[in-house]
């Protein structure tokens, strides 16, 4: 009983530990998750962001990409993974913008250095974010909806959108690229 009840409990320490949920090449991507209730996409009197509705895609191409991320979101993350079963941040945006006829490169920091660039005050819907979240260069990254939100795949939570002004990622944000 003594055996099951400490396996028991290692297992809800462990699911709830700060331990590195994203490596590889020495990359390694962890983040809080943010509040996803609410609608003004300000904050509130707790101090959290909220998410907000981002705004239309407004081209056939956008409405495209916008369904093939609504197909995926809650997908479950895979290192290394590239279908909806399980999947990564590279692997995900290189899905996305696949189905609409864009071949975009495997990893993240190649996708930072094929895109065009971009300045943080001119996103749009479509352009990739990328993120420093390892210390060692571009490790992670999303595609930018509007209204300062993206969609990515979380290490700890699947595909999700999340706020670019969150500390969490504002802080580790690199650079931006556009594909369309």
């Amino acid at each position: 009983m003594n055996k099951i009840f400490a396996l028991t409990c290692f297992l809800i320490l462990a699911g709830c530990s700060s331990a590195p949920v994203y490596r590889g090449d020495g990359v390694n991507c962890r983040g809080p998750m943010p509040s996803t209730t609410g609608s003004s996409g300000t904050s509130g009197t707790s101090g959290v962001t909220e998410i907000t509705t981002p705004p239309n895609p407004s081209t056939s191409v956008e409405h495209r990409i916008q369904g093939e991320i609504d197909s995926w979101m809650g997908t479950p993350y895979v290192y290394g993974g590239v279908s909806k079963s399980g999947v990564d941040c590279s692997g995900f945006t290189q899905a996305v913008y696949r189905s609409v006829n864009i071949e975009i490169p495997r990893r993240a920091s190649r996708q930072a250095a094929a895109a065009q660039t971009v300045s943080r005050n001119n996103l749009r819907f479509g352009d990739l974010i990328f993120f420093n979240t390892s210390g060692s260069g571009i490790s992670h990254c999303g595609i930018y909806l509007g209204n300062g939100e993206f969609v990515h795949a979380s290490s700890s939570r699947g595909v999700v959108r999340d706020i670019l002004s969150h500390p969490y990622y504002s802080s580790r944000y690199v650079s931006a690229g556009r594909f369309l």
